[in-house]
């Protein structure tokens, strides 16, 4: 990431600059249903897609709260984007693979994009040298311009699921590259309709067992504060900036149709109206409060991994809380700005469109459901809860 000057440019500074460029392409982003091949490349080229590989196998791997602040930066621009760069960060769970595997990958593709499903939608039958891979998932983000997939499967023997000692199906993570992937044109959908989430199939792959990981249950290879929490700190941090810098966004039409919008026959603007005042001020107030609980335990994090090497469920609880408090913060803040700014918001290239549906679609994400929610209270009430998900 170097600046016309050749100086080495801060993740931060890249995204503003990345940010400025992708002004005014909302809708032809919506239009293409993922990112134009000429925004793909500059993430590329500018680093952007490499926040969180490990800096041992070329990557910038950045302080988590640099990774929230860029997401937050090119999602306030166009969410879709923002969305779009979060799951590429996908690259970062190789710090779960076996260091010599991880080097592979790079050294087949640099810098790898690596989109992830998670969802145990695939089997991988066992042989002697891996898992024979077939599935399909859906909700793949960024998969047409990705390197890599990551996919999850239930290991299967004589395709029956292999269960382990409590009964539990065994579940992998297979990293299958894209020549072996197939997508299929499925995203047509309400929100986040720039992000390409399209499903992909992957039929009878030969996958080695070193090129598959279960990051639920095993810790990360690599130590640092981005992958030494957990896998789904993991996740959580890489999605924290997304509500955030939708947020902003919407807030940023806000201020702007106050001033702008002349109410008749008074003659006044909007932003002379009490009740646009009060509702401004909530909504700063919320968005700036709940940007504050991210970072706090966000710091907490990893100022814990930092000295321990690893954080209890509680602490990675926290973290987690707060993120689906800043989401559901953001859906509030959103809907308050376009029920506000009146009937021109209404029209589907108008910013705070693209706000509302992306966000809402956006809160669909299991991370952020009430099962979610659940574990995570739990977890406050101090009862038993399966922390493998926290």
């Amino acid at each position: 990431m170097n600046n016309a000057t050749g100086v080495a440019a801060s993740p931060l500074d890249t995204a503003r600059l990345v940010a400025v460029e992708l002004d005014g392409r909302g809708a032809e982003i919506e239009q293409a249903r993922g990112l134009p091949p000429d925004l793909v490349d500059r993430f590329r080229d500018s680093g952007l897609f490499g926040l969180a590989l490990p800096r041992t196998l070329g990557g910038a791997e950045c302080a988590p709260l640099t990774v929230v602040e860029v997401v937050e930066e090119i999602a306030r621009a166009d969410p879709s984007a923002g969305w779009t760069l979060l799951i590429g960060q996908g690259a970062g769970f190789l710090a779960w693979l076996d260091p010599a595997t991880a080097s592979e990958v790079v050294a087949h593709t640099p810098r790898p994009v690596v989109a992830s499903s998670m969802a145990p939608a695939g089997r991988g039958e066992q042989t002697p040298d891996g898992y024979l891979l077939s599935g399909r998932w859906p909700f793949t983000s960024g998969c047409a311009h990705s390197d890599w997939l990551m996919a999850g499967f239930v290991v299967t023997r004589d395709g029956v699921p292999v269960t382990d000692e409590s009964g539990r199906p065994v579940q992998r993570m297979a990293f299958v590259p894209s020549s072996e992937v197939t997508v299929v044109d499925t995203w047509r959908v309400a929100g986040l309709r720039g992000t390409g989430s399209h499903d992909v199939t992957v039929t009878g792959s030969l996958v080695p067992r070193e090129f598959t990981a279960d990051p639920f249950f095993e810790p990360a290879r690599l130590p640092g504060p981005l992958y030494g929490a957990s896998m789904f700190s993991f996740l959580m941090t890489m999605m924290a900036g997304f509500p955030l810098g939708v947020g902003r966004r919407a807030l940023d039409e806000f201020h702007v149709a106050a001033h702008r919008r002349v109410k008749q026959p008074a003659g006044t603007s909007m932003a002379e109206e009490p009740v646009v005042q009060a509702a401004i001020v909530r909504c700063e107030s919320r968005l700036r409060a709940a940007r504050a609980l991210v970072v706090e335990s966000l710091g907490r994090l990893t100022e814990v991994v930092e000295s321990t090497g690893h954080a209890e469920p509680a602490v990675r609880a926290r973290l987690a809380a707060s993120v689906l408090h800043a989401m559901e913060t953001a859906r509030e803040v959103v809907e308050t700005a376009l029920h506000s700014c009146g009937a021109s918001s209404i029209y589907a290239t108008h910013p705070l469109q693209r706000c509302f549906r992306d966000i809402h679609a956006a809160a669909q994400h299991v991370a952020f459901g009430q099962e979610a929610l659940k574990r995570l209270g739990r977890i406050e009430l101090g009862l038993p809860a399966p922390v493998f998900l926290v």
